[in-house]
């Protein structure tokens, strides 16, 4: 097991240092990029300065003052009956004799001013829409780190299949450097006569193959990095060298996940929207200001010219029971939040010990392969010696050394699902 990880840590210093000038990356480039190029993530952080606005835009709809110019033109059109004669007038105001609305119940007026309102009572309300704000900023801080968690975890599932891919390559030039070897020497045995040419072709027949195993990785690699850049938001189509994603367990959380905290944010919101409904069975207190031009009679209009102030007062006694019903609605929500809160916590508890526990398998099986392809090795140096003396046929070499390119082949691929188990382990864990 320790000289598989040798030998594919000596052929990808080899690699790196054939591919040249080629751009070297590791899994943090990814996930910052990731995080970087997020269109929900941006979504989300435009949402907190959306938040500050509308706080903003709160405080001074409840104790700021308000101006406001206003007014309106009413004319009454009537036919009109005089000296025998019937005339059409847009806006009489002392016919006798006429057609049309009664004046006494509808006569025309000019109305233009403007009005100064402020709100008297307007800040323990504003409290309230700041405290509610500043739950929804907490709920979308929660979601940024919940989409941060999510796309770390999906960035790091797709780094560790090119990672796989690139480790068999790795490997599989490791193994033709093996068969050359090998080839080689049967080459001379083979003009010695001490072998057969079978011998030797079957090695060159083992060496395709195994150029047409690395040919498929690399299809694979490239495909698989190419899924990882569109995941990233990277435009980019060159193949890149991936250093080791190096995963650890993280220690478990002391306070709480994020998992949950989404469930208490929603019992906080759901208190803070029954507050802001409550608002309006609070009295509120206006004092008003207006001033302008206000007359009935468009002749004189300019000596109507005036002002006025005034308070008004608002305080809802009844309403048939709503009130009621909205805490009804409120009390039910928060019984749901308890259950899905409850849920999550169950599911997020069994998955953590679920990855502990395959981790457990995992080490296992590392230990029962590594003592198999040190078995491997034993019989392959064996073997490596007698085809030298011509005491064993290639083919029997060959079979053995198959078997123990599976074996390896297995250990990569539990490797890299081992990771993946440690990957999903960090993501519950948050």
């Amino acid at each position: 097991m320790i000289r598989l990880f040798i030998t594919l840590a000596i052929t990808t210093i080899g690699c790196l240092t054939g591919y040249g000038q080629q751009t070297v990356k590791s899994i943090s480039n990814y996930i910052e990029t990731a995080k970087a190029n997020s269109p929900l993530l941006k979504d989300y952080r435009n949402q907190l300065q959306i938040g500050q606005a509308e706080l903003q835009q709160l405080k001074a709809m409840y104790t700021r003052s308000r101006l406001e110019l206003n007014g309106d033109y009413l004319f009454v059109p009537v036919l009109v009956r005089e000296g025998g004669k019937t005339f059409f007038r847009w806006n009489e105001q002392d016919a006798v004799d006429y057609y049309g609305y009664d004046l006494g119940e509808s006569s025309g007026h000019l109305h233009v001013g403007a009005t100064w309102t402020q709100p008297l009572l307007g800040y323990s309300s504003y409290k309230v829409a700041q405290e509610q704000s500043r739950i929804n900023m907490e709920i979308v801080r929660n979601n940024i780190r919940m989409e941060e968690n999510q796309l770390e975890r999906a960035v790091t599932e797709q780094y560790l299949l090119c990672l796989l891919d690139q480790t068999q390559m790795a490997f599989a030039d490791s193994i033709d450097s093996l068969l050359k070897r090998q080839t080689d020497m049967v080459r001379r045995l083979a003009k010695d006569g001490l072998t057969k040419q079978s011998d030797l072709c079957l090695l060159v027949v083992e060496r395709e193959a195994n150029a047409d195993m690395r040919l498929s990785s690399l299809q694979s690699y490239h495909t698989h990095l190419m899924e990882l850049n569109l995941l990233c938001g990277i435009d980019d189509t060159t193949d890149v060298v991936l250093t080791d994603a190096g995963l650890y367990l993280r220690l478990p959380l002391d306070n709480g996940s994020l998992f949950t905290e989404q469930f208490r944010l929603d019992s906080l919101n759901t208190v803070a929207l029954l507050r802001s409904f409550n608002l309006q069975y609070r009295p509120r207190l206006n004092l008003f200001v207006d001033g302008g031009i206000q007359t009935g009679s468009f002749s004189q209009w300019h000596r109507h010219f005036g002002w006025s102030a005034g308070m008004t007062f608002t305080w809802t006694l009844f309403d048939g029971k709503q009130k009621h019903w909205k805490e009804r609605q409120a009390e039910l929500q928060q019984q749901s939040i308890r259950i899905y809160r409850d849920h999550a916590e169950y599911q997020r508890s069994m998955r953590l010990r679920q990855c502990l526990s395959e981790l457990d398998n995992y080490d296992r099986r590392r230990k029962v392969m590594a003592e198999q392809l040190a078995g491997y090795e034993r019989v392959l140096s064996d073997y490596a010696r007698e085809i030298e003396a011509g005491q064993v046929s290639v083919l029997d070499y060959l079979t053995v050394l198959r078997n123990k390119i599976q074996t390896e082949r297995d250990v990569m691929l539990m490797r890299t699902n081992r990771q993946l188990v440690i990957a999903a382990y960090n993501y519950w864990n948050h």
